[in-house]
């Protein structure tokens, strides 16, 4: 970077003012998602501090998004997606023995752990449509749009992963009855 150039994220009328104001009200609403689609607290913190770096690289075109929480969620799925890949790419790559199967959760676990490593099972894409999608209660077009796919592509990845948890879930009561 040039001498005196400054990121287009630290305007000089104030915008960096502003992105700290966002990023203070924000972050938490980042990093619950992140936590969903990272499945532990480190890649949670890592991927929410990512996507805070790259909405202030970007804060004169962020603060004018019609609806600045669906930019960031839009620069925090991405960034995942990205990151996963790269991590999948990096693991195959260095791989020598298969993979060997998980082990099925204890019958006695909570509810919130099991599903999280069940979550952890799907292939990147699959559960950030699930997370999104019945998580943060996005439509389906919404979750189309923020993975550049189909909506058609969402309905099916979320019927099929629905499918693959109820399956792993097996007799784990889901709702309580109340008896």
């Amino acid at each position: 970077m040039p001498a005196g150039a400054e990121p287009e994220g630290a305007a000089a009328d104030g915008g960096s003012a502003a992105f700290e104001a966002y990023a203070r009200d924000g972050q938490r609403r980042l990093y619950r998602t992140a936590y969903l689609l990272c499945g532990n607290v480190e890649g949670a913190k890592d991927l929410t501090q990512t996507t805070l770096a790259k909405l202030f690289q970007h804060w004169r075109r962020a603060s004018r998004a019609d609806n600045l929480d669906a930019y960031a969620k839009t620069v925090l799925v991405r960034t995942y997606m990205a990151e996963r890949r790269r991590t999948v790419r990096d693991l195959l790559a260095h791989r020598s023995n298969p993979p060997r199967p998980q082990a099925d959760p204890a019958p006695g676990a909570d509810l919130r752990v099991t599903l999280l490593a069940l979550l952890d099972e799907l292939p990147p894409r699959a559960r950030a449509m699930v997370v999104l999608r019945y998580w943060d209660d996005l439509s389906v077009e919404r979750v189309a749009s923020l993975l550049r796919c189909s909506e058609s592509t969402v309905k099916s990845q979320c019927s099929r992963s629905l499918v693959r948890l109820r399956a792993r879930l097996g007799d784990v009561q889901l709702y309580s009855t109340g008896s």
